[in-house]
Order: structure tokens, then C-alpha cells, then sequence
């Protein structure tokens, strides 16, 4: 029945009313028949027992005096004024055919033995049958109760049928007219209702593409009337809420810019700010500690003393793993090599060292052609190589890495995979409530570049970050 569901309430409207009509119709028409039919039954046979009542009544004489050319000339002269009376045949007391009608002979289907039954309470019997001229009725009135003899006249029906069937014919011409002023009405009723709701649903649908300016026409004060009013009354609250939801997202906007500016401010700021530290660091402070080193071994070349001397070198060897601290610190502030060789370099060395210090297997696939990024992208990679590899000798307790560095069309990919035991659900929320926002940072930088930042972490079976960038220099 989807076919059913389909279907336009047009034709479901005109469909349910015609049906409706057409199965009342059927229902008279064969109320009126049967009622028609039993009706001109009962008239026949009425007017049967009133023509043979007549005859008998007037032929009893001659009966008697056996004067069978006086019955011949009534029977005929009676059913020639008589135009449903097919036949009239007079009978003796036995049964035996006095006087008849018929020029011929008889009918085929005619009982000519006369077979008595009970009289109903009009004093007469009826009998049907078929015969070759169609169907008749019979009706048999006794003579004196019988004693001198029968009338028996044959009533035919086809009359009755012609009449029947004209009956028919103009109810079955009426109730089409009917249906077509029924499908005329209903078509005007669906009209009526589905005319609005069509107005409604072309009005939905501008709205579901954004137009909140569209109204619809208010006709009638029905229910469909009433219901084009509440929805142009829901038009006007969406309008409202519509233009409210601009003027929030003009200024989410304006405000989401001002976070990208700002975020933008304070990465360059923290970039310059550690690219200040590690030149100090890098050209004052260690310079310095190499001229006190030297200055250490001057003396040491003039010391006389063993106490004295020892005490010495222990400063001097502190002093030497303190500038080898600091040369350490402003590396990782801000490594020359991705300056100076770019940033494959600087990965593969950071890896090395990091692999070495922290006994960790760490493998390394860059690309192989010549990456030519601008300063901001190498940057963001680098950080974000910095704090994967931190954060996983911190928390994941793995036992190797593979970096993959790639150029794809359009956009630079870096993908970090360890064999740790990964992060439990809600433990990233929960590092992010507690400020902790090593995560959050990377994602910010790659977003600030108009890149995508994903992270996939299944526990005990290890973490994968992968970070795609598109390419917005390449001179």
C-alpha cells in the first residue's frame, strides 16, 4: 500500500467520496430491485386472480351447458384487452383443457396437466415457469372451489422486464450524473484544502533554503485559514530569530577574528621571545662561560698548589656542563640548523638527540625531494614535533616512534605514531581543566594555518597524530 501513502490528497479526497457514492449507489439499485421486482410480482398476480376471477365467474354456465364456443369467445376477447395476458385456458373439474387461447400450438415449457397445490389466502394459485417465450406466471382460480372446473391465466413478465430495465437504465444515468456532480464537488472541496496547504509547503520549503520574507495568502477563516495565520506567525518569529542569529554570528565572527589575531600575536611573540633568549644565551652568556673557561685555564696553568688545583678543575667542570646546559637550552629555544639547513634538518637532528638522551627508538621517513616551506609552517612542525615527542617520553611509556614527513599536492603532512599505552578516555578533558593544554596548542597552531589537526588514541594499543598543512609558500 506505499503506492496508497503516495498519492495526492486530491485523488485520495475524490477517490474516498465517488467510492463512497458509487457503493451507496449499488446498494439502492439492488434495494430497488429486489423491492421493484417483488412490487410488479405482487401487481401481475393481482391482476392474474382478478382476470381469471372475472372468467370463471361468467363461465360457469356455460360450462354446464357445455358451451365451449361461448368460453372460446370470452377467453379471447379477454386477453385481447389484456395486453400482459399471455394465455388463458379454461379446464373441467379433472383437468382436461376445455377452451384455450393458443392459434397454435401450445408453448414449449407449458405444464399442460394441471398440478393443484394449496390455495394462499387470497383464494388462488400461483405457479412460474420458463418457456421457450420466457419466463410466465400462472395463476389458477377454481371454478365453484373447483367442482366444475379451472381458469388458468398465463401472465407474461416481459413487460414487466421492459419496464425493469428502463427503471435501471435511468438509475444507472442518474447515479452518473450524480458521481460527475460528486466529482465536480469534490474536486472543488479538494481544491479548497489543498490549494492553502500547497501555499504552505512552497512556503516551507523557501524557508528551508533560507527566506524567512515569504507569506502566505489568508482566504478564509477555517481551519486551513487559521493555520496560514500561525504560519505566518512562525515566519515572523524564524525572521526575528534569523536576523538575532546574524547579528551573534557578525559578531562570533568578529570576535573569533580578533582570538586568530591575537593567537597569531602571541605565537610570533613567543617565537621572537625564545629566538631573543637563544641569541643572548647562545652569543653573551656562552661566550662568557668560554672566557671564564679560559680565564680557569690560565690559572690552572699557574696554580702551584694540588688542593687548590683540584678545586679548580671541579669549578671548571661545572662551568663546563653549564655552558653546555645553556647551548642546550638555546637550541631547543631556537635550533640555527632550521634556519640555516631548513626544517628536515632540524627534525632528523632533534630526533637523533632526543632518541639518544631518552633511549627510545625513534624512526624517522622524511620526503624525498626538497621541502621549500616558509618560516611559519617549519615552525609549527617543529613545535609540534617538540611536544609529540615530550609528551610521549613523559606519559606513554613506548618503545619507538615513526615520524613520517610528506608532501602531498597542495599541503605538507606529519604523522606521529608510537606503540604506547595510549590515552584513556576523558583524560585529555580532564589535562585541559587542569591547564595543561600541550594538545589544545598544537591543534591552535595548525588551525592558525588553515590546517587540520587529529589525534587518535586507543588505550594500551598507542597514539597517532597527524597534522596536514596546506602549503602557502613554496619560493
Amino acid at each position: 500500500m506505499k503506492w496508497l501513502r503516495q498519492l495526492s490528497i486530491y485523488y485520495k479526497i475524490n477517490g474516498i467520496i465517488i467510492s463512497m457514492l458509487l457503493l451507496l449507489s449499488i446498494i439502492i439499485g439492488f434495494i430497488m430491485m429486489d423491492t421493484t421486482t417483488k412490487l410488479l410480482d405482487q401487481q401481475i398476480e393481482k391482476r392474474g386472480a382478478e382476470i381469471a376471477a372475472y372468467v370463471a365467474a361468467l363461465s360457469s354456465n356455460d360450462i354446464l351447458l357445455d358451451d365451449n364456443y361461448a368460453l372460446f369467445d370470452r377467453i379471447n376477447q379477454t386477453k385481447s384487452n389484456t395486453e400482459d395476458v399471455r394465455y388463458i385456458l379454461i379446464t373441467d373439474s379433472a383437468g382436461r383443457i376445455l377452451a384455450h387461447t393458443f392459434a397454435g400450438n401450445f408453448p414449449k415449457g407449458l405444464p399442460i396437466k394441471l398440478s393443484l397445490y394449496p390455495k394462499d389466502e387470497d383464494g388462488y394459485q400461483t405457479m412460474k415457469f420458463s418457456s421457450n417465450e420466457g419466463p410466465i406466471r400462472e395463476v389458477i382460480v377454481p371454478i365453484e372451489n373447483g367442482a366444475i372446473g379451472y381458469v388458468r391465466v398465463g401472465m407474461s413478465e416481459k413487460s414487466t422486464q421492459q419496464l425493469l430495465s428502463l427503471k435501471l437504465y435511468e438509475f444507472f444515468i442518474t447515479t452518473l450524473l450524480v458521481c460527475l456532480l460528486a466529482a465536480m464537488g469534490s474536486t472543488y472541496l479538494a481544491y479548497l484544502i489543498i490549494h492553502p496547504m500547497r501555499n504552505l509547503t512552497k512556503a516551507a520549503q523557501q524557508i528551508q533554503q533560507g527566506n524567512f520574507y515569504v507569506q502566505t495568502e489568508i482566504k478564509t477563516e477555517d481551519e486551513v485559514g487559521r493555520l496560514a495565520g500561525v504560519f505566518n506567525e512562525m515566519i515572523e518569529s524564524l525572521k526575528e530569530k534569523d536576523f538575532e542569529n546574524n547579528r551573534l554570528l557578525k559578531e562570533l565572527r568578529a570576535k573569533e577574528e580578533i582570538r586568530t589575531v591575537l593567537l597569531n600575536k602571541l605565537f610570533t611573540i613567543q617565537e621572537d621571545e625564545r629566538k631573543r633568549i637563544s641569541r643572548e644565551l647562545h652569543d653573551e652568556t656562552s661566550q662568557s662561560m668560554a672566557s671564564l673557561l679560559a680565564y680557569m685555564k690560565v690559572l690552572l696553568s699557574k696554580l702551584t698548589d694540588e688542593k687548590q688545583r683540584v678545586l679548580l678543575l671541579d669549578a671548571r667542570n661545572v662551568a663546563i656542563n653549564v655552558l653546555g646546559g645553556l647551548r642546550k637550552m638555546a637550541v631547543e629555544l631556537r635550533p640555527p640548523v632550521l634556519d640555516d639547513l631548513g626544517i628536515v634538518a632540524a627534525m632528523d637532528k632533534y630526533i637523533t638527540n632526543f632518541s639518544n638522551q631518552q633511549d627510545l627508538m625513534v624512526s624517522f621517513f622524511p620526503p624525498d625531494e626538497k621541502l621549500i616551506i616558509n618560516n611559519q609552517i617549519a615552525l609549527t612542525l617543529y613545535r609540534i614535533l617538540q611536544e609529540s615527542l615530550t609528551n610521549i617520553s613523559k606519559h606513554a611509556y613506548a618503545t619507538s616512534v615513526n615520524i613520517t614527513l610528506e608532501q602531498d599536492t597542495g599541503s605538507i603532512i606529519l604523522r606521529i605514531d608510537d606503540n604506547g599505552l595510549g590515552i584513556r578516555s576523558g583524560a585529555i578533558e580532564a589535562a585541559r581543566q587542569k591547564n595543561r593544554l600541550g594538545i589544545y596548542g598544537m591543534k591552535e597552531r595548525v588551525e592558525l594555518l588553515g590546517g587540520n589537526f587529529t589525534f587518535h588514541s586507543i588505550s594500551g594499543q598507542g597514539t597517532t597524530i597527524t597534522v596536514i598543512i596546506p602549503i602557502t609558500c613554496l619560493e
